[in-house]
């Protein structure tokens, strides 16, 4: 199979199964390099786009049981769109180098640990994915997907960058709530998180010729509306970005960045959790952690 062919079945196919397969490790050369762009994926039915609006549930609501289901479906629907956004961009991309298309194959590979894990998960807590309408937040960008550095910037470095602080969130706050399993499942996406990321700064450097700051360079491959707000969520941990490899001028840049939008998140839906500055690693779950 060409890494072509296997980037179109994950997007061409409605199935959810399929979109769940894991890419192989040998590939058949690529004859044709003409890019191909699909304008959207092939969905089954009840995971087609929408535009209704469903919010996500308070932390403060995640000892419910629904609550916590309703949470994972939204990151459940970030994986998949994650896994068909970088087979797109296999696409989109024919000559990138090789090794930049093996980080996006063993980054979809990862994604669709995540998706079970969360579908699991979900399943648990009775809900199943496509039981609320779905978003296509990540989507809605393709047009800004001129080239790989871009396709980088926007997808890996700020909706995968806010899933670094999204990740450290929400594995407190459902330690918060005595759930010691799924705030497991949290941090092994973030360790993994921390992978794509750097995936992302790498590409993002690769022709930095006129060494360009990470932070100057970041600004110029995205485009108003589109900012680096984006980049981080309502509370930001600049460790992370640390670890994916990034500057301590970027982290700062970051954590001062605001705009018209910033500060609209309302914490009072944190009721009494208390999130701390310091990340959380996988090796720090261990069976006998106590909530916190």
């Amino acid at each position: 199979m060409k890494i072509s062919d296997y980037a179109k079945h994950l997007l061409q196919s409605s199935s959810l199964n399929d979109k769940l397969l894991s890419p192989n490790k040998v590939w058949e050369s690529e004859i044709d390099l003409k890019p191909i762009i699909i304008e959207k994926p092939n969905r089954q039915s009840n995971l087609m786009f929408s535009d209704s609006k469903t919010k996500i549930p308070r932390l403060e609501h995640l000892n419910q049981v629904s609550a916590k289901g309703l949470t994972l479906h939204h990151f459940a629907n970030h994986e998949l769109m994650a896994i068909e956004l970088f087979a797109w961009a296999l696409l989109a991309f024919p000559d990138a180098p090789m090794r930049f298309r093996i980080g996006f194959l063993k980054t979809i590979e990862e994604e669709q640990s995540h998706l079970r894990l969360y579908l699991k998960r979900m399943h648990d807590f009775g809900v199943e994915f496509g039981d609320i309408p779905v978003n296509y937040l990540f989507w809605k960008q393709i047009s800004q997907f001129t080239n790989i550095q871009k396709f980088s910037a926007i997808l890996s470095i700020s909706f995968e960058g806010a899933n670094l602080d999204f990740s450290q969130i929400y594995t407190q706050a459902f330690l918060h709530h005595g759930d010691l399993e799924t705030a497991q499942i949290m941090i092994q996406i973030f360790e993994d998180e921390v992978k794509h990321v750097k995936r992302g700064l790498k590409i993002l450097k690769a022709d930095n010729q006129n060494e360009i700051s990470e932070w100057n360079l970041y600004k110029s491959q995205i485009k108003f509306p589109f900012t680096p707000r984006r980049a981080k969520a309502y509370f930001y941990f600049p460790e992370t970005r640390k670890l994916a490899g990034f500057t301590d001028s970027f982290c700062s840049e970051l954590g001062n960045y605001s705009d018209e939008y910033s500060g609209r998140v309302n914490l009072n839906g944190l009721g009494n959790i208390k999130i701390g500055n310091e990340i959380i690693r996988k090796s720090d779950l261990l069976p006998n952690q106590i909530v916190i």
